[in-house]
């Protein structure tokens, strides 16, 4: 079990249009959510370009809404702008007040349900209410890295003891260089890394993120359209380097641009690639180095 803080964006939202309005604005149903329940959703500009990968997680009378790291005030901005004069939609940030604490491995939910004693039969992005060393906390479900996944919302100041805690149940903390071995080992995108404006959900294979049967939202028009189609340009896919190769690096196929090195680890690394090289099994390479896929290519 493997534990790191991040600092996402920790944003409370309330009034009636709390749901309604994030649902027109993103590229998932999250209209309906129930309290206890959760769903990841992309937020995309006009042309469907990735602006932020944000996680609802529903309470009775409010929702917690987690954005990427260091982009609760960027994203509280941008849904501002599009509250109408018949909307009852508020937010209130809260950063500085909680942390988030992220814990991975395949033994975190029999390790963290018996630190909190609930069983944590939790669906992705389900979450409940706890107690760790008499500290009340939230746990939530998140994305899996090596097996299972959980995000611990703490009060600030209260973490220390949260962190004693999991250490004594056998929880080692990780680098970010190690946290992002963990992603490129299962293919979970990062904001500023893969989740860019230069790219659309569907590259970043996040099919899972979107609802290709609810009403309009922001995006919609090109997503659908990349759905309908069945071809998406380019996907994001797990490289084999031989050796370290930085993020941002140009991806070479026959001596033309073949796509872009976003996240590397040793000789390991997430990259974008043009879905005409994968699907030709055309030889990659940079900096003079060879790069292989270590997997064929997702599609719908």
């Amino acid at each position: 079990m493997k534990y790191i803080f991040r600092p996402m964006g920790l944003i409370e939202v309330s009034g009636e249009s709390r749901l309604d309005l994030i649902n027109r604005m993103s590229t998932n149903e999250v209209a309906l959510l129930k309290p206890g329940g959760g769903a990841a959703t992309v937020l995309t500009t006009d042309v469907g370009r990735i602006i932020d990968r944000v996680i609802l997680y529903a309470g009775e009378s409010t929702a917690l809404m987690m954005t990427g790291e260091n982009n609760g005030d960027n994203i509280g901005r941008y849904l501002m702008r599009f509250v109408f004069f018949n909307d009852d939609f508020r937010l209130q940030p809260l950063d500085g007040q909680f942390m988030a604490l992220f814990v991975y491995g395949a033994d975190a939910a029999a390790k963290i349900g018996e630190i909190c004693g609930v069983e944590l039969d939790l669906p992705l992005h389900g979450w409940v209410s706890a107690q760790i060393a008499e500290v009340d906390v939230s746990v939530h479900a998140t994305d899996p890295l090596s097996g299972g996944g959980f995000m611990l919302k703490i009060p600030a100041g209260s973490q220390d003891a949260v962190v004693q805690v999991l250490e004594a149940a056998g929880a080692e903390a990780i680098s970010e260089a190690e946290f992002d071995a963990l992603r490129i080992e299962d293919k979970l995108p990062r904001l500023r890394h893969e989740l860019t404006g230069d790219f659309i959900p569907l590259e970043t294979g996040l099919w899972d993120d979107v609802s290709f049967t609810k009403g309009c939202y922001t995006g919609q028009e090109i997503i659908a359209r990349m759905d309908s189609r069945g071809k998406i340009s380019k996907q994001l896919v797990q490289l084999e380097t031989e050796g370290p190769i930085p993020a941002g690096t140009e991806l070479l196929a026959a001596g033309k641009s073949a796509g872009t090195v976003t996240t590397s680890v040793g000789n390991k690394a997430l990259g974008y690639v043009k879905s005409s090289i994968l699907e030709q099994q055309i030889d990659l390479s940079a900096n003079g180095g060879a790069v292989r896929p270590i997997f064929e290519p997702q599609s719908n």
